[in-house]
């Protein structure tokens, strides 16, 4: 085994505070090496996102990552090689990975032989794996005074105690090596949200509550504990951070691609899952018919706004919680669409409902979307939905038949649990036991 590779869990404990041994694991694991720190500032005052993203530390005078529309491939810069790049695989219901994918052929094993991709009856999941030879990915939150600009770090190592890997912790509170997300949007099969390729607009997940929703994720599970659950707070909170480091940009529909907007209002405008099977890890297109492809998953922003669980609202006020346990210093066993016992970010929304962001607030808590009243090429280039009453359970990425407004940080606080619609809908995620 390698000398990345942390050979024990870690358990973090119920108060939320990290332990010793954690560290000391991880220090172990890096076997005393010092370890890479890339950090980005983001100029809150600055409308233009060409410029109002500055990198820190190790990401200094590295070349950010773009589409390259007219020759159709995707110019990594300084970032193919970055130790937080994810690996297509497929992952059993146990949790366990069965095999990884060609990254530009998702049809086939790394062998080159057939792979189980588009196959209903395969027992698990089309996913992404996090976290590469031992390395979670780690980061931390540091707002300005004013809180409305910010910088986000994001390290391979636990670099001071503000640092946290969230989203490798699983339900017992044990810091694994890998958490793993949907490469596509969910769809129902057999009674279970499944991220699988070649399933028509017809079979995503659609016309469900919030519960519900929870309901066929968690079907995936064969035992009590829970690996499977949809989409959480932590997971997308860390991966549109990674998508502003190494695109330096707060417009990702122009660094990666527009996404499928613009559409018919009807749920046959959907695309299909796998429309992207061949376009290797990142690919998007600056028309509004093809879907974007980042990280190795489809569909990231446009095709159908996805429920996420771990971001509630409660009459203005934005709360979150980033660990299945009590691990983030939560008071709530599990995820709940009441938002009882999550964390207070505050953030209460402002400007016009539906409009662009041009504010978000910087908190320990994470970057959360403050005010809509930008546009589609200024500040953060995405929407904002909100409503200040009531409990709003979060919806991310927007709709086929939507604007521009579709985008990585398009945030809809403005629906209850209870709503549901075609235009929503949500996929799985899991955080395996070891």
């Amino acid at each position: 085994m390698s000398d990345n590779f942390i050979e024990e869990p870690v358990i973090l404990d119920r108060t939320g505070l990290r332990m010793a041994a954690a560290v000391e694991a991880v220090a172990r694991a890096l076997g005393g090496r010092s370890g890479v720190i890339y950090g980005f500032h983001i100029n809150g005052g600055d409308s233009n996102p060409a410029t109002n993203v500055v990198y820190l530390k190790d990401a200094a005078g590295m070349a950010p990552a773009k589409m390259d529309y007219a020759n159709d491939v995707f110019d990594y810069g300084s970032w193919r090689d970055a130790f937080f790049m994810p690996r297509p695989c497929m992952v059993k219901y146990n949790g366990e990975v069965d095999y990884y994918l060609d990254p530009d052929d998702y049809s086939k094993k790394e062998d080159g032989t057939a792979s189980d991709v588009a196959n209903a009856s395969y027992g698990g999941n089309a996913m992404m794996e996090w976290g590469r030879n031992g390395r979670q990915i780690w980061y931390k939150v540091v707002p300005d005074t004013d809180n409305k600009s910010g910088s986000v770090y994001i390290a391979d190592y636990p670099a001071d105690d503000d640092f946290h890997c969230w989203s490798f912790i699983n339900s017992n509170g044990v810091v694994c090596q890998h958490f793993y997300t949907p490469i596509y949007n969910g769809s129902i099969v057999s009674s279970k949200l499944r991220s699988i390729s070649g399933k028509a607009y017809s079979d995503l997940c659609q016309n469900k509550t919030a519960s519900q929703e929870i309901d066929l994720a968690t079907a995936n599970n064969v035992g009590s504990d829970v690996l499977w659950f949809t989409e959480c707070y932590a997971d997308i909170e860390l991966i549109n951070y990674l998508l502003i480091l190494i695109g330096k940009s707060t417009n990702m529909q122009a660094t990666f691609g527009n996404g499928r907007y613009g559409q018919s209002s009807a749920a046959s405008s959907m695309l299909s899952t796998g429309t992207m099977d061949d376009k290797g890890l990142f690919w998007g297109d600056d028309d509004a018919t093809h879907g974007v492809k980042v990280f190795g998953m489809e569909n990231w922003w446009g095709n159908q706004w996805r429920r996420y669980a771990g971001h509630i609202m409660i009459d203005g006020s934005q709360k979150v919680k980033r660990t299945y346990g009590r691990q983030d210093g939560s008071t709530a066993d599990g995820y709940n669409t009441s938002g009882s016992g999550y964390l207070s970010a505050g953030a209460s929304p402002g400007g016009t409902s539906g409009g662009y962001i041009d504010k978000m607030e910087f908190s320990a808590l994470g970057m959360l979307p403050k005010n809509a009243s930008g546009s589609s090429s200024t500040y953060y280039c995405d929407g904002l939905w909100f409503n200040n009453s009531g409990t709003r359970y979060a919806l991310r990425g927007g709709i086929c038949i939507d604007d521009l407004k579709v985008g990585a940080l398009y945030c809809v606080l403005s629906d209850e649990p209870s709503s549901a619609s075609w235009i929503v809908g949500a996929s799985v995620s899991c955080k395996p036991l070891a």
